[in-house]
């Protein structure tokens, strides 16, 4: 009995880091944060306490060895087991019925080592009303069982009753009808593996109140598991490969999930087993709480490690698939995106760890709330900045390599980020734009236009002759409508309006053609051949003109003047001229 002492101390000689690296990986790293969990269990067990108390405005007295709620009974009861102080765990037994006090918790400890299972901290109520949702009356809860080797019941509930002490302080306690359930138990007195194996001095050596050699045993059970573990995931998987493989005979075609699954799977089956494991072959129940929270917290660290390898994989066939098909601004927002999940994933498995700890997070998580807020307000265009790259990406309306028409300004872009966009203009310098701002614009995308619109004015004089006019119409509109290029969304030549010396002729129809350079090209042709047929039906172009009027003189009447005074202006030059055209009548 001298080998189940104090918890808190053992945990600290229990690492092993070089065996963590090359056998066990994750485990005996999550062993590590076991050795930190029990003394802020029981801490948390009685602030939790003491905060519901001064949550319901009362005046209680708090218990001082922590039995205010179920787990934390639980926790001092089995930290007093470790211990070997029968006297501080007879105070979370209800012995007040038992004649035999002593015998009674030699019984229940040898039922609890040689099948008891506690159930894992998380799921053990907090609460000083205890869980009014597991169907049991309001005074009980179930905190575990243990196996029954009788025919009639298979299994002994281990439960918490909460009992009212004199002092009006309400303590749970293990009820009075789990040991008379656990009194009628016929014990096997058969030595279980491990005290057939392990050599009897390491079973008898503790180490501050762990038994040497339970903890040797479940160091080897942890490595022997995980070992055939991973062998039995590497067959699994080299199966599953061969018949994807003969199912898809395309050669080029791989299995689409590769071997670094093969790791972490192995762990999660790890977890999974060694619980039970450790019952075979007969871990007592101290040292086994402590590996039950090590396989616990194994198995989040090897679930949420096998999802992000999951993960991996699937954002690498999306962005090969982007890439693939020309998508590349879709690779920097994959890239974020995957970031984020994973950031999610492990802060929701840190947050779980911990709690299954005993930490207590909610004044942590609060903290993280509100500085969340302040971060957000903080980076405020960094967040809407994000968005838009999203916002750009989903709706699409440019892609890299495309020629469009924003705000003010033209160009080509050249890379969608994460913060903002790049686009190389018509005069070769590259402008940057915040996403936010980009995603907001009115965007014009010229490349995805799918015809080119082909609209000319023809200016002819307004002297033409009106049947030369419709002549020249008649023959442009039977040219673009048999054009080769041209479709029939809108072929039209029609006169548009008049000037003062010219009737504007508009010449419009839609062109089928495949880029903007081709599309000058036919323009050109066009227009050059618009202009030879204006040229053979006789029609000139209306040049515009400026005529000189030359008359009398004009009267120019200054009106600012406060006597009006007519002036007249006298064209002395157009008499000069007059006078020169006379003939010469001197002899």
């Amino acid at each position: 009995m001298q080998l189940l002492k104090s918890i808190n101390q053992c945990q600290r000689h229990a690492d092993a880091p070089s065996l963590y690296r090359r056998c066990f990986m994750m485990a005996l790293f999550a062993l590590l944060m076991v050795i930190t969990s029990v003394k802020p269990t029981a801490v948390w067990a009685a602030d939790s306490s003491k905060s519901a108390s001064s949550a319901s405005g009362t005046a209680t007295p708090q218990d001082t060895f922590g039995r205010d709620t179920p787990r934390g009974s639980v926790q001092g009861f089995i930290q007093a087991l470790a211990k070997s102080d029968w006297m501080l765990a007879s105070r979370y037994v209800d012995l007040s019925s038992t004649k035999d006090p002593s015998g009674t918790l030699e019984s229940l400890k040898s039922a609890l080592d040689s099948g008891g299972r506690i159930n894992e901290q998380l799921q053990i109520s907090n609460d000083p009303t205890g869980n009014l949702d597991d169907k049991l009356a309001p005074n009980l809860d179930k905190v575990g069982e243990i196996n029954n080797p009788t025919a009639d019941k298979k299994s002994i509930d281990i439960l918490m009753q909460r009992v009212k002490q004199s002092n009006g302080t309400n303590i749970w306690l293990i009820s009075q009808q789990t040991l008379q359930e656990v009194a009628s138990l016929s014990l096997v007195t058969q030595p279980t593996l491990v005290e057939k194996y392990i050599p009897k001095q390491w079973i008898e050596k503790d180490i501050k109140g762990y038994s040497l050699g339970h903890i040797a045993a479940v160091i080897a059970l942890m490595i022997a598991t995980y070992l055939a573990c991973l062998l039995i995931s590497q067959i699994l998987y080299m199966i599953i490969t061969r018949i994807y493989l003969a199912t898809h005979p395309d050669k080029e075609k791989q299995f689409p999930i590769d071997g670094r699954v093969v790791v972490p799977a192995a762990m999660v089956l790890t977890a999974v087993i060694i619980k039970e494991a450790m019952i075979v072959v007969g871990i007592n129940l101290v040292v086994r709480n402590m590996a039950s929270n090590l396989a616990d917290i194994l198995s989040w660290v090897s679930m949420v490690w096998l999802i992000l390898r999951i993960l991996d994989l699937i954002f690498k066939r999306a962005e090969n698939y982007a890439s693939n098909n020309h998508h590349p601004e879709r690779l920097s927002v994959l890239n974020l995106l995957r970031k984020v999940v994973k950031l999610i994933l492990i802060a929701i498995a840190t947050i779980v760890i911990l709690g299954n700890l005993g930490y207590d997070l909610t004044t942590g998580i609060a903290a993280l709330g509100i500085g969340g807020v302040a971060l957000a307000l903080g980076a405020q265009k960094t967040v809407e900045n994000l968005v838009g790259s999203v916002s750009v990406v989903a709706d699409q309306p440019v892609n890299v390599g495309d020629y469009c028409r924003f705000g003010t300004q033209e160009g080509t872009v050249e890379d969608i980020g994460i913060r903002s966009t790049r686009l190389r203009t018509t005069d070769r310098t590259v402008v940057t734009i915040p996403n936010g701002n980009f995603s907001s614009m009115s965007i014009e995308n010229v490349s995805q236009r799918d015809m080119f619109h082909f609209s000319q004015v023809f200016y002819i004089s307004r002297d033409s002759d009106i049947d030369k006019l419709r002549e020249f119409m008649e023959q442009t509109q039977i040219y673009i409508t048999n054009h080769p290029d041209t479709n029939s969304v809108w072929n039209q030549v029609r006169i548009s309006g008049t000037q003062q010396d010219a009737y504007l002729v508009e010449v419009r129809c839609y062109l089928n053609v495949k880029g903007a350079m081709d599309f000058n090209q036919k323009q050109t042709d066009m227009i050059l051949k618009i202009a030879e047929m204006m040229k053979e039906v006789g029609l000139k172009n209306a040049l515009p003109t400026s005529r000189v009027m030359m008359g009398k003189p004009i009267d120019i009447t200054y009106s600012n003047f406060a006597n009006t005074v007519p002036v007249k202006d006298k064209v002395a030059g157009s008499e000069k001229l007059a006078q020169s055209d006379k003939p010469d009548t001197k002899p």
